[in-house]
């Protein structure tokens, strides 16, 4: 498994080196027109062309519950690194369970999959729990870890984007919900033979990447060069979001600007509703404890060198870890904790903090006790994890690189 986000991560191999650390219909029944979709109380349609999907939205919301299908296909000359997600949404409670699956070709662009936190040959089931702004993962043991947007400060900082998972167009994020609630559409729809409406809408592929994976969707920050996105949208005769799609070939070169996703070739989104109103969210198993993740994980600086956790937290990223007795069940093991102060003048540091942090583990990993390091996979690979911070004077040329940084091998 892979590991992106927050904290990044590199590989190192002696002598040292630098790497990679998922359409409906709508139905015959008669059913009521979305009335209370939109603030004027119109149905969907008898709203301004560009308020139709924002009360679409709110429609869909109202009908209580709907099952759905998000996917992420990545195409590349390598195969197509696939990631879907299934699950059922409870709007009125606000409340979701999801099971996430990623499937990456051998041959898929390391690279990219390492931008994805994964890596050529991954096959991950993931299953979460969503409850109003809580977030919770199913451990590989069997048990929970409930993240709560409650929890400290400094715990959901180290969380990076992952509390976003409780969304806010549908109790599930980072999906096209997000993107379609939002969606401006400059021509009116096409209707469909059952009643409903066809949408074909240019999106600002900044707002079209709350769809992606935050590891990705940074590259469009403050950025302009990116054309549109164009999404395709589908709502049943009561207004309802049934189905959307989305193309992000022409965002593609912003990734590459970005030195992202290298070696991808296209990149597609779905998002499809079904069962509006008919669904329930099942209570998570009895007999599974529930366990609070800020109490039972931590970051990754606070381990000692020789300690052991388990980076299975649903997090795709290592800003939070499980410590565990060193064993079966452990992910990773640290042989050393660098910390980094340098001040320099006349030259940008931007990267600095990083190379003297890989230097410093080359000579830990050289010095750790055979116990420590004898047990690493693949053999004689370690691996750099954390980030820098720059900071600049007002006057003069001195530049400090600050920033902890971990030395780990990986025991799986």
């Amino acid at each position: 498994m892979g590991l992106s986000g927050r904290f990044r991560t590199a590989a190192v191999a002696l002598p040292l080196l630098l790497a990679a650390v998922g359409c409906q219909t709508a139905g015959t029944g008669e059913e009521p027109a979305a009335k209370a979709a939109s603030p004027t109380g119109k149905p969907v349609f008898e709203e301004k062309p560009a308020d139709q999907l924002g009360a679409a939205s709110r429609a869909t919301a109202a009908s209580g519950s709907a099952r759905f299908t998000a996917t992420l296909t990545y195409g590349s000359a390598g195969g197509a690194a696939v990631e879907r997600i299934t699950g059922v949404l409870d709007y009125a409670r606000d409340t979701a369970r999801v099971e996430r699956s990623v499937d990456v070709p051998r041959g898929f662009p390391e690279a990219a999959a390492a931008d994805l936190g994964r890596e050529p040959g991954d096959r991950a089931r993931e299953v979460f729990a969503v409850e109003k702004n809580d977030v919770s993962y199913r451990t590989s043991r069997g048990t929970w870890l409930r993240y709560e947007a409650s929890g400290s400060l400094e715990f959901v900082d180290s969380l990076g984007d992952f509390m976003e998972y409780a969304g806010e167009a549908a109790p599930w994020g980072r999906t096209l919900a997000e993107v379609v609630r939002h969606a401006d559409p400059e021509r009116r729809p096409a209707p469909t033979p059952d009643g409903g409406r066809r949408y074909e809408v240019d999106v600002d592929a900044r707002s079209a990447a709350e769809a992606l994976p935050h590891s990705v969707a940074y590259a469009f920050v403050g950025s302009k060069s990116a054309d549109d996105v164009p999404l395709t949208v589908l709502l049943d005769k009561d207004g309802r979001l049934l189905r959307a799609e989305a193309d992000y070939r022409s965002a593609l070169g912003t990734f590459r600007e970005q030195g992202l996703l290298k070696g991808v070739t296209s990149l597609r989104a779905s998002y499809v509703l079904t069962g509006h109103g008919e669904q329930e969210v099942p209570p998570l198993p009895a007999g599974e404890p529930v366990e609070d993740a800020e109490r039972t994980t931590v970051t990754l600086p606070a381990l000692k060198a020789g300690a052991c956790a388990s980076y299975d937290t649903g997090l795709g990223h290592l800003g939070r870890v499980r410590p565990l007795p060193c064993g079966k069940d452990a992910g990773l093991r640290v042989f050393g904790q660098e910390r980094i102060d340098e001040t320099v003048k006349g030259q940008n540091p931007a990267g600095l903090g990083s190379r003297l942090a890989s230097e410093r583990c080359e000579k830990a990993y050289r010095k750790a006790p055979a116990a420590w390091t004898s047990g690493g996979r693949p053999s004689g690979r370690y691996w750099v994890a954390g980030d820098e911070n720059l900071s600049f004077t007002y006057v003069g040329p001195d530049a400090t690189v600050t920033g902890y940084f971990t030395c780990y091998v990986r025991l799986r």
